[in-house]
């Protein structure tokens, strides 16, 4: 049986530790810069993680760091070279503070040689509480 490789599938490799760089989003108006609109459902919170994101068809497979996640979803740096578009149902599985997840999601935002934002797809119960601990823990708060 073949050794999995990262570059089989034209990616980067991603070193733990390493820096992703950002890119500033511009306001499209000057009243879109005065008054932001918030879209996201849930507050952010700054973790320290990492996760295995893979194509629902089985297409890409991509490893980074998380480095914020809500009760509705996450971004994910990586300094892979992403081949989705926005809205591409994707499975991953991560691990923060002990916690670690398994579920569905749906690529929301791309940022190439950034990373990409997720937004979380039917979580069960049982996920939907161990994110809801580890979002409390974020926190400063026992749940």
């Amino acid at each position: 049986m073949k050794a999995f490789s990262e570059n089989q599938f034209g990616l980067d490799r991603f070193e733990p530790g390493e820096t992703a760089g950002t890119s500033p989003v511009m306001p499209s108006n000057e009243q879109t810069a005065r008054h932001p609109v918030e879209r996201r459902s849930h507050a952010r919170y700054a973790v320290e993680g990492d996760a295995e994101v893979l194509l629902a068809d089985g297409s890409l497979i991509f490893r980074g760091r998380i480095l914020d996640i809500s009760l509705s979803g996450c971004f994910i740096a990586t300094n892979a070279r992403l081949r989705m578009a926005a809205g591409t149902p994707v499975e991953m599985v991560f691990r923060a503070n002990g916690v670690m997840l398994r579920t569905t999601a749906t690529a929301r935002a791309l940022r190439t040689g950034v990373g990409a934002g997720f937004r979380f797809d039917r979580l069960n119960t049982r996920m939907y509480e161990e994110l809801e601990t580890l979002i409390w823990t974020l926190e400063g708060t026992k749940g």
